[in-house]
């Protein structure tokens, strides 16, 4: 056994979900859409085989189940998220709905039950849908005070019962491929609307940590889609698109996130390019004084730059700065369409470590999607899925390597625990340790999550 690859202590390792993507609509009114349910239903054509969030995995009924199939499996953290619309009957008239609250206390209730550790995010971008349709979502004010409503309703419920609370996972997703890149619901080209709505997002996040101060046992963190960006080369204009890339990729919300400021240059460049956000001093006021506990990163795969060889002529954002870099030593998932790059984890570390203080920070979510995974069935019956295995392996490596010297990672998450919706691409790629069949929602375990039960059991990786 290598003394490098041991788990250490207190490590959370475990799985990561998001409501819209595992719950399904069960247990919701029509009052109750989210997001996804606008998305999906504006045009159900662009999503793969025509499959939306009306039953996703069906986790609302399938909890106690799959809760105890992770304990039994050995993790010892499961992250999921309390959605918006379910948990408000009515969100604007600022209504809680009283059998979302049992659904879900007994969810976490379950999850301690099993001997493990709940992690809940309060937006995964299910913000219920009368807020997109009524006020343009987070690109208003009022869905700021809104949200606020929200998190101090269900921290007067919970607080007790879970200390570690995310504002918002990936909060620049849904904005960039919604405002930007016109792929999402709203399907707009628009930047000062979605660089509106990231201000916003910030904000939002200052104020739920302001709020979750009130509870002394609360720890109020935010996770971010981390892609961290490497330039093709040393020369001055390679590094010039890198830098400005990482200002809008990461550093937006890092910065925001870690040091209580947006960095200066957004404010310039945003200016420059007619699509900077509105904003109050005493905002800025209160993001400096609202720095998160706990930072979670999401990471998948890296943003790879070189100088831009051709005038940029869509809509500002990062892409004004560079043009993607194939490097020639990329490992490659066709099937997703991303490099795989487990070293990225420990540049990530070192990064928080040397410019952002060693902020105490984990892997929130790390895990490969595959399409036809049926291929791989074995003679036993189940998903033979040595590539996942192989993926999850080097990248926890590194999260290890990182914690080992010095850095403050706090664990390693995988996405996910099954099978699970995703925008556009439904259940195209699977992403999960349990296999889901569509047809009859069984589940039923890859050789992944028996390969993972080991290695917990035995405390280090091979």
């Amino acid at each position: 056994m290598n003394q490098k690859n041991l788990i250490p202590d207190h490590f959370m390792i475990g799985t990561s979900s998001s409501a819209w993507q595992i719950e399904g609509c069960a247990g919701k009114s029509e009052t109750q859409k989210s997001w996804a349910d606008l998305f999906y239903e504006t045009d159900p054509s662009r999503w793969h085989d025509q499959i939306g969030p009306e039953k996703a995995s069906d986790f609302y009924h399938h909890y106690k189940e799959d809760i105890k199939t992770m304990a039994d499996f050995k993790m010892n953290t499961f992250r999921f998220t309390i959605q918006w619309a379910r948990f408000m009957k009515d969100a604007l008239k600022k209504e809680v709905d009283k059998e979302a609250v049992a659904y879900y206390r007994d969810v976490i209730q379950t999850i301690k039950v099993h001997g493990m550790k709940p992690i809940v995010s309060l937006e995964h971008w299910d913000i219920p849908a009368i807020l997109l349709e009524k006020y343009d979502g987070w690109a208003s004010r009022e869905t700021v005070d809104l949200y606020v409503d929200y998190v101090q309703k269900v921290l007067d419920e919970f607080h007790d019962e879970v200390d570690l609370w995310f504002a918002f996972t990936e909060p620049n997703i849904p904005i960039d491929n919604g405002y930007i890149k016109k792929i999402w619901y709203p399907f707009v080209h628009d930047p000062q609307r979605a660089y509106q709505a990231h201000f916003h997002k910030i904000l939002a996040t200052a104020k739920a940590v302001e709020i979750s101060r009130k509870y002394e046992n609360v720890k109020m963190g935010a996770m971010v889609h981390m892609t961290p960006v490497y330039s093709r080369s040393k020369d001055a204009r390679d590094v010039e698109a890198a830098y400005y890339t990482d200002l809008f990729e990461v550093r937006l919300y890092l910065d925001a996130y870690l040091k209580g400021e947006i960095p200066s240059e957004i404010f310039t460049e945003l200016s420059k390019h007619g699509c900077l956000f509105e904003f109050k001093e005493e905002d800025l006021k209160q993001i400096k004084e609202n720095q998160i506990d706990l930072l979670g990163i999401d990471y998948y795969f890296p943003i790879r730059v070189k100088a831009r060889e051709s005038a940029y002529d869509g809509p500002f954002c990062s892409k004004y700065y560079y043009e993607d870099y194939v490097w020639p030593q990329r490992e490659y998932n066709a099937d997703r369409g991303w490099e795989i790059y487990p070293q990225a984890i420990y540049d990530i570390a070192m990064r928080i470590k040397k410019e952002y203080g060693n902020k105490p920070w984990f892997i929130s979510e790390n895990g490969i999607g595959i399409e036809n995974e049926n291929r791989f069935r074995n003679n036993d019956g189940y998903i033979d899925d040595e590539y996942r295995i192989d993926f999850i392996k080097r990248h926890l490596s590194y999260a290890i390597k990182a914690q080992a010297e010095g850095c403050n990672c706090h664990g390693y998450l995988i996405w996910s625990f099954i099978d699970n919706l995703s925008a556009i691409n439904a259940f195209k790629n699977r992403y999960g340790l349990l296999e889901l069949d569509l047809d009859t929602y069984k589940r039923i375990p890859k050789k992944s999550l028996y390969w993972l039960k080991k290695v917990l059991e035995q405390g280090y990786l091979d």
